[in-house]
């Protein structure tokens, strides 16, 4: 296998005709030197001016799909997360399907800001009934200080020469102090009124911040899913920080990506171009294109544009690169897969294409034993508890039966909320409870009021309705007064009987929300508590997972909120996940035979080969090497074998296998 070579590696290489030039040019300077010049001497370096050594320039970089479509970890308020519906590898799917989704609390979150938002309605509501019948009662007292105004404008209107001085002084006070009490009434009226209005303002700002909340987090939680934009294949990634690959049930970072949706159309090359060998490049140049997935096969790709800036790469050394995307022909008939390898230079500056190297009749290759169900084992999601400890889990390896415990996790802050909550849903009920008796006496009292204000009317308007001849001019007067006065009260007591309900039925649907979200937070910590306890779903074998360090987990372990702890792998659906070199990997197809040993186990079984990978990759973060993926079946029910054994596969190689191989 030819490893892929970084571009300060190929610009070496490539310089070294350019050393070899300089050094043969500095010798000849000193023995010119040394020599007594010739007439021949000028001409020859007129000559050696004219005609510059041509630098050959190098490029290596990778095939790409176009129509490639990155599957995101979406983001998320917490992290990690733990990728669910995540659909298998190699499975086709069309534009709009979903490919991933992470588990999130939004759900409770979003039943949680709908009863939040439930409640700041009623809070409203109450509020604003209550000073709308406060407003009632300033109307109340505006109408009785008009009406004490009308009278006092009667008793003064009398004439001084018919009454006593010291009456006519108290009446002509008395409508002073009542014009003065009028408007008092009055300002206080329209301070209500403007704070009624006010109130009404502000709750209906509250519950708009409140509506926005909740559509954020309903968009939040819609963007925790991942749909495919085209049609496709999937193709899972590898975790950056445990060089694993993504799968059901694994642990992720929002921004991670966990695979790509790979098209089906038009492949091109991207490679990485020195920043010191820009110059010797430019678009619509011809390049020659060599593959270390497809010995001997070359293609003549052109450059169909350069990036205007160079930028670093970390993992190539110091230097900077610009970034080169090579067009190919069309109906070139390679096999392209996306992540192969390629080796390109300029086509002047081509050699000859070199032969394949000579076939090989055994190829080795290194593999492990894995489940084609693997169950993650990991603590539940529960709000606002992020730390837990793995109390108790069965050995490694151990067959676990369906229904059995197979972990035990422990989170204090649990069992510390729910007696916290449960105590103030006691009082919140008791409150409740309360509350209605207060209200069904008030509500008495309302209907006492009202009746009360009617009455009055009713008396004042039989009052008003004698003969006007048969009482004083002044008292009739006073009597109609009344009269609207009291008919005017007993229509606001309505009025303000209406309010006062209103103001109760909001205050009782607030405590009643108050007393369901409390609800709702205790049945999540419930049912997070049952969740501490893990139980087989089915029968299968429990392997360990390793954690940030690499160190598998063991009891007494913290557990951060979305690790996965563990696996059950299923033992009746066993196959080998291996991975051939690039250089290699024209060398396998579809139904190869193998023979695979366990070390250790002094086992040789037989397997042939089932799926190819859909792409290449590096083979760990550690080890750059480009590999293929190669699952291997057992020909028959292996046993005494466990997901996570390290086997070797022995494949063998015939004639036609390079054929096959796409």
């Amino acid at each position: 296998m030819r490893p892929r070579l970084r571009p300060t590696t190929i610009a070496l290489l490539c310089a070294l005709p350019l050393l070899a030039a300089g050094i043969a040019a500095a010798v000849s300077a000193v023995s010119s030197a040394a020599a007594p010049p010739s007439p021949a001497a000028p001409a020859r370096q007129a000559v050696a001016g004219a005609a510059p050594i041509a630098r050959p320039v190098l490029l290596t970089g990778e095939i790409e799909a176009l129509d490639t479509q990155t599957i995101v970890v979406p983001p998320s308020m917490s992290a990690p997360v733990v990728l669910r519906n995540f659909v298998a590898e190699g499975t086709p799917v069309k534009a709009g399907d979903l490919v991933l989704r992470i588990e999130t609390s939004g759900g409770a979150n979003i039943d949680r800001m709908k009863i939040e938002l439930q409640r700041a309605i009623a809070r409203t509501q109450r509020e604003v009934a209550n000073l709308e019948a406060g407003a009632i009662d300033t109307e109340k007292a505006l109408i009785s200080a008009e009406a004490a105004l009308a009278k006092a404008k009667v008793d003064a209107a009398l004439p001084k020469l018919q009454i006593t001085p010291l009456n006519y002084d108290r009446y002509q006070a008395e409508l002073d102090r009542a014009t003065r009490d009028l408007a008092i009434k009055r300002e206080t009226r329209d301070n209500y009124l403007r704070s009624v209005d006010r109130r009404r303002e502000d709750g209906e700002l509250e519950m708009k911040k409140m509506q926005i909340n909740l559509a954020f987090q309903i968009a939040q939680l819609k963007q925790s899913e991942v749909r495919a934009e085209r049609d496709g294949v999937v193709v899972h990634g590898y975790s950056p920080w445990k060089g694993e690959r993504f799968e059901e049930g694994a642990s992720a970072w929002p921004g991670n990506a966990a695979g790509v949706v790979q098209g089906q159309g038009q492949m091109a090359a991207s490679a990485w171009v020195l920043e010191a060998d820009r110059p010797y490049l430019s678009e619509g140049q011809d390049l020659s294109l060599r593959f270390d997935a497809l010995p001997g096969a070359a293609l003549t790709g052109k450059i169909q544009s350069i990036t205007s800036a160079p930028e670093a790469r970390a993992s190539w050394g110091r230097g900077r690169y610009f970034r080169v995307r090579i067009g190919l022909p069309e109906g070139h008939g390679l096999p392209l897969v996306a992540g192969m390898s390629v080796f390109a230079e300029p086509r002047t500056a081509a050699a000859a294409v070199r032969p394949p190297p000579p076939s090989v009749q055994l190829l080795a290759i290194e593999g492990e034993i894995a489940s084609r169900q693997a169950l993650p084992v990991s603590p539940p999601s529960i709000p606002y508890v992020w730390q837990y400890k793995l109390a108790s889990i069965p050995p490694e390896g151990t067959l676990v039966q369906a229904g059995q415990p197979i972990a035990q996790f422990e989170a204090g802050e649990v069992t510390t909320q729910l007696m916290q909550q449960q105590g103030q849903l006691n009082e919140k009920r008791r409150a409740l409870e309360k509350l209605l008796l207060d209200q069904a006496e008030a509500d008495r009292a309302g209907e006492l009021a009202v009746a009360e204000a009617q009455s009055n009317a009713e008396k004042s308007e039989r009052k008003a309705s004698q003969p006007k001849e048969l009482i004083r001019r002044v008292d009739y007067d006073k009597l109609v007064i009344e009269r609207t006065e009291k008919t005017a009260l007993a229509k606001l007591a309505v009025q303000q009987r209406a309010a006062q309900i209103r103001a109760r039925h909001a205050e009782r649907a607030d405590l009643e929300s108050e007393v369901a979200d409390l609800q709702l937070q205790q049945a999540a910590l419930a049912k997070g508590q049952a969740a501490l306890t893990v139980i087989a779903p089915r029968k299968g074998l429990l392997m360990y997972r390793s954690n940030f360090s690499g160190e598998k987990f063991s009891v007494g372990s913290q557990v951060f909120m979305g690790l996965s702890v563990a696996t059950l792998a299923d033992p009746e659906q066993l196959y080998i996940n291996a991975a051939v070199p690039e250089a290699q990997a024209s060398s396998v197809h579809v139904g190869q035979q193998a023979r695979v040993t366990v070390p250790g186990a002094n086992q040789a079984l037989n397997a042939h080969v089932v799926a190819l990978g859909r792409a290449f990759h590096g083979k760990s973060t550690a080890q750059s090497t480009i590999v293929r993926n190669v699952e291997l079946q057992f020909d028959g029910t292996p046993a005494g074998l466990k997901p996570g054994a390290a086997v070797q596969a022995v494949l063998v190689v015939d004639a036609g296998g390079k054929e096959r191989s796409r």
